[in-house]
């Protein structure tokens, strides 16, 4: 099932590239047309004015190394973050602001048999103040945050030759629309997290891109070092359909709409957006 789903994809895709739109228009002037005046006079055009654009970049990849009380190895997650300003003629026009945090206290999950685990995700809603260098952060964010614990059931049944998973999910809110910072300290290198309602979250940034120029948050590859999106990203992503949290292959940057799984809407968005 999962291959004919990433064929489709695949196929969909390269079809899309390969469409060709022309057209040819061509206009006749009739045989007893005027001839046109010698001393036409030109008409002189004004240059069209050039809107300078800026995009402002900065996408930050951490490892979450402790909540509270619970250091590593007890507890492990991920941060992602992503930041961008885009200005008119010196003007801020348009902003871009997300940021999500994953992260469980399961040490062990169990490919074999029944295992219920734990993590917890918190996401921003709603961004109030963004900026680097800003008393003494590398980066700062504050705004609103929601926080989810999902606990998930799996049950895997081997046989010869299959394996079968079946799993079931229950979420639970823990905070709706509360306060919470982000702080990116010490050269970029360390971050806390501070959410309403839960406990701290530290860790330690492994990835940081911070530049004026275009970003395309949907390549995978090249981790933000080139904006155009080839087969190569489509194949990366195909090969993690159906990861979910706690499974080695889930990888958050590959959850373009947020449901913690691995899916058929984010081979789709990847595919949409392959270049020739």
């Amino acid at each position: 099932m999962k291959k004919t789903i990433i064929a489709a994809i695949l196929l969909t895709a390269i079809a899309l590239m390969g469409l060709n739109f022309a057209g040819a228009f061509a206009t006749a002037a009739p045989s007893n047309s005027p001839a046109a005046p010698q001393n036409t006079p030109k008409i002189s055009v004004p240059p069209a004015a050039i809107i300078p654009i800026r995009s402002s970049w900065v996408r930050i990849d951490g490892n979450i190394t402790s909540w509270g009380t619970q250091v590593t190895p007890a507890v492990s997650g991920a941060l992602t973050v992503m930041a961008a300003t885009t200005s008119l003629n010196g003007v801020p026009s348009a902003w871009i602001d997300s940021a999500n945090a994953i992260w469980t206290n399961t040490t062990k999950i169990s490919l074999d048999g029944t295992t219920t685990y734990n993590y917890y995700t918190a996401r921003l809603i709603k961004a109030n103040f963004t900026a680097t260098d800003y008393q003494r952060n590398n980066f700062y964010m504050n705004g609103t945050w929601n926080v989810n614990n999902v606990t998930i059931t799996r049950t895997v049944t081997k046989t010869d030759n299959s394996i079968n998973i079946q799993s079931n999910t229950q979420i639970t809110r823990l905070e709706t629309k509360v306060y919470g910072q982000l702080n990116v300290t010490d050269s970029w290198t360390q971050f806390t997290l501070n959410i309403t309602g839960i406990p701290l979250l530290d860790g330690t940034v492994h990835h940081t891109i911070e530049r004026t120029t275009i970003f395309n948050r949907f390549d995978i590859i090249n981790g933000g070092t080139d904006s155009t999106i080839t087969r190569a990203d489509l194949t990366a992503i195909s090969n993690d359909y159906g990861a979910v949290p706690g499974t080695p292959n889930y990888n958050e940057n590959m959850d373009f709409h947020g449901t913690y799984q691995i899916d058929i809407c984010d081979i789709a968005t990847i595919a949409a957006n392959v270049q020739p």
